[in-house]
């Protein structure tokens, strides 16, 4: 049976029920999708291509595997295509409330595009340069075009959420990587890892589980392309693993306190995560071929 139901509208005037976000999506477009994920996976990994042209087909493919884990009963197409985020229950939900979204994906959009095309170019030392632009990059992305989508599909009755939610006004590690940085990850980190290793094993279980998983990623999308720096990501998402258990067993009550706890422990061990050869061999490259970098 075709469904016609417009991708532009949430697809039903009535509250959900967990029947209907849990009615079977069917082998075949979950597999196509995988499958395709794959596919673009082994290009990037067999390819000639520029180091930064990898690192993007490699961030596409484990994305849509990830979208094959949490396919929607509706609008799948929509889903995969047009919304970054995973969490397929809100994508099909209707929005109760409006929440004024526009303006602050508009000011984030405009203030990384100044990073990118006019801030990063003045500086000369080419490191320095670089981590402007990828700074640029993620509001101009992560905190802006997202941010736009999110308005617009709950302006469309979308009951979807921005992906970032002012990750600098975090008070501790266990809310920025909880509640303010990238809900895309922590969403299907949640479904497909958190929750199946916590019933088995307990929370800490999953809370590792997550971040090593997330260290593994980062290693194929930043130190495969860069071709060196193995390991520096693992680690790096090891560290919060660290830094979230010691906040479960020393709390602190002065939130000044807890905030520099969480800017220390989420920004000192950073050039793990993004170590030199990435910024060097992949993201200058990459500026430079988009006219932001000379």
């Amino acid at each position: 049976m075709t469904n016609k139901t417009n991708i532009c509208r949430a697809p039903c005037s009535r509250r959900l029920t967990k029947d209907d976000w849990c009615e079977p999506t069917g082998l075949a477009p979950v597999a196509g999708l995988l499958a395709f994920g794959l596919g673009l996976m082994w290009v990037g990994l067999c390819a000639n291509l520029p180091a930064w042209g990898r690192m993007w087909l490699l961030c596409v493919a484990l994305f849509l595997m990830a979208k094959s884990a949490v396919l929607p009963a509706h609008d799948r197409a929509a889903f995969v295509f047009l919304w970054p985020g995973f969490d397929a229950k809100a994508f099909i939900r209707m929005a109760k409330t409006e929440i004024p979204l526009a303006l602050r994906g508009s000011v984030n959009l405009f203030i990384g595009i100044g990073l990118i095309w006019m801030v990063a170019r003045q500086v000369a030392e080419p490191f320095a340069a670089t981590w402007i632009a990828m700074v640029g990059l993620i509001l101009a992305m992560h905190c802006g075009l997202f941010t736009l989508l999110a308005a617009g599909w709950r302006k469309r009755g979308r009951d979807v959420m921005p992906l970032m939610d002012a990750p600098l006004l975090t008070a501790s590690v266990t809310e920025f990587w909880g509640k303010r940085w990238n809900h895309a990850f922590r969403d299907v980190a949640h479904a497909i890892l958190f929750k199946p290793v916590t019933r088995k094993w307990g929370a800490l279980a999953g809370m590792w589980a997550v971040f090593i998983a997330s260290g593994l990623v980062h290693e194929v999308v930043v130190s495969v392309p860069a071709g060196a720096g193995y390991g520096g990501p693992t680690l790096y998402f090891a560290l919060q693993a660290i830094g979230m258990s010691l906040e479960r067993g020393c709390p602190i009550k002065q939130r000044w306190i807890w905030r520099l706890r969480a800017l220390a422990v989420l920004l000192l061990p950073l050039p793990l995560l993004f170590h030199r050869p990435f910024v060097m061999n992949v993201c200058h490259p990459f500026f430079q071929t988009i006219g932001a970098l000379p």
